[in-house]
């Protein structure tokens, strides 16, 4: 897996370069946004690890260039010392894959990176199919009704986790260690502002026969009309 690390701290850079290339990732460090962004018509990662606090151009406003962008299906994992729940929850819904909360840990960056990488490959997932939606699993995309709907990774894993365990009970918790493994930077809020968008991104208010319930202190529910 080819991988871009953006961060400004030259230490912690060359250390997360060190962590994924012992553990035979391909890696290149950018220390600001426009030299990330001058190199991606020449080459594309699998994967970008950016920080949030860079010089000129902020993470943020990189996160929302790459979504907005050719590129738009770059998976994007946060390693920052924001820690905050609404940076969390900003982060996320600009459209980050992941968010690692510095100091971060070597287990738990691979970790994240590996499984990310497959799911976007769709190597752990197969093809699926629920009138009226089909699921992509190798573009995190869904089509119905004429339309084609680009999902975060994410997003695509709560909507194919849901439509394979239709009419069950799911709390959030478990939402929460199956598509996040349970982080520590991570919480419920979290699951409910995914959930908030794969309604309105899939209209699963009922109107195409599928509706996502909630259930009060419970969790939540895909139930078919």
């Amino acid at each position: 897996m080819k991988v871009f690390i953006l961060e400004d701290d030259i230490d912690q850079a060359l250390l997360v370069k060190h962590w994924l290339e012992k553990s035979g990732h391909e890696c290149q460090h950018f220390v600001n946004g426009r030299s990330f962004i001058d190199k991606l018509p020449f080459e594309q990662p699998d994967l970008l690890v950016l920080d949030w606090n860079l010089p000129t151009i902020s993470g943020l406003e990189i996160l929302n260039w790459v979504r907005s962008s050719d590129y738009s299906d770059l998976p994007v994992i946060f390693a920052t010392t924001r820690g905050h729940d609404d940076d969390l929850v900003q982060a996320l819904d600009q459209g980050a894959d992941d968010y690692l909360v510095k100091p971060i840990k070597e287990v738990e960056l691979i970790a994240r990176a590996n499984a990310l990488h497959r799911r976007h490959n769709g190597s752990a997932q197969n093809a699926l199919v629920f009138e009226p939606y089909n699921f992509n699993s190798k573009e995190d995309t869904v089509d119905f009704q004429g339309q084609t709907v680009k999902l975060t990774s994410k997003e695509y894993q709560l909507a194919y986790y849901f439509f394979n365990n239709p009419d069950r009970l799911i709390a959030r918790d478990y939402l929460l260690e199956i598509v996040w493994a349970k982080s520590s930077a991570i919480t419920t809020r979290t699951v409910d502002t995914h959930i908030s968008r794969l309604r309105k991104k899939l209209n699963l208010d009922g109107s195409t026969g599928w509706k996502l319930i909630s259930v009060y202190h419970k969790g939540y529910r895909l139930i078919q009309i």
